[in-house]
């Protein structure tokens, strides 16, 4: 794929995915809101709930992030891809030097980028509304920030790929998507759950992005943040090679 093929065709997506309400508007404005409101309500000072280190905005910036990762991830990406195979188009790409190949690939890139600019969009009005406390080194944040969102997308592949149908890919996705950011802390603070909400909350993998951001920004050892790292390392090559064998079997068309 050339610089210009890939240049028009990342125009294409760009311009797909701002024209999606759901996914700009979850991605920034929600979180953004979620920021103001719980900021208005709680503020930053340390408290009881948070052993008197760290304050709300300091827990709630970095559980956001996991949010606008599980937006392109979970609903974003399965959604357009599923879209795509339905409406052939990959079909009438893989006739092309193009290929399709190299269209996902640009779908992925650019939702990728999507959570990059979100995700510096929320940490910024974090720090300069609330000055939330960033304490980790960020040469350890970024590569968790990228597992993270490596592990989420695969997710979101696996299920474009496991079920043909959009319309039950679209059911499946809301369902895990809701699922996760309400029970995971990516909205609301574990710490303010029942014991039984939160042993649940184990399983769900954006629990451990949440986690695993959560303890970079606060600078956790790596040695702290282990079970997430596994678990999302683990995410990523099972449902990416599961994902692909589908892939491969199904040609996408």
């Amino acid at each position: 794929m050339t610089a210009k093929s890939f240049s028009k065709t990342m125009q294409m997506i760009v311009k797909l995915y701002i024209r999606d309400f759901a996914s700009p508007f979850f991605s920034v404005v929600f979180p953004l809101g979620a920021i103001l409101l719980f900021g208005s309500i709680y503020g930053n000072e340390p408290g009881e709930l948070f052993n008197y280190r760290l304050g709300a905005m300091d827990v709630m910036v970095p559980a956001l992030v996991g949010m606008v990762i599980a937006v392109n991830g979970i609903m974003t990406l399965p959604l357009n891809l599923t879209e795509f195979m339905t409406n052939k188009v990959y079909k009438r790409f893989d006739a092309t030097p193009m290929g399709k190949e190299n269209i996902i690939f640009v779908q992925v890139f650019v939702y990728l980028l999507a959570v990059l600019v979100s995700a510096a969009i929320v940490i910024v009005v974090g720090w300069l509304i609330y000055d939330i406390n960033i304490d980790g080194n960020w040469l350890v944040i970024i590569p968790a920030l990228l597992l993270s969102c490596l592990a989420i997308f695969a997710m979101g592949f696996f299920i474009a790929a496991v079920f043909k149908s959009g319309k039950i890919a679209q059911v499946v996705s809301y369902i895990v998507y809701f699922l996760m950011i309400f029970l995971s802390g990516a909205t609301m603070p574990l710490e303010i759950m029942p014991d039984n909400i939160r042993t649940f909350a184990n399983i769900l993998p954006l629990t451990h992005v949440v986690n695993l951001l959560q303890g970079t920004f606060h600078g956790q050892a790596i040695s702290e943040q282990m079970t997430a790292i596994v678990v999302l390392a683990g995410l990523s090559a099972v449902c990416g090679s599961i994902g692909a064998v589908m892939y491969n079997r199904r040609k996408w068309a």
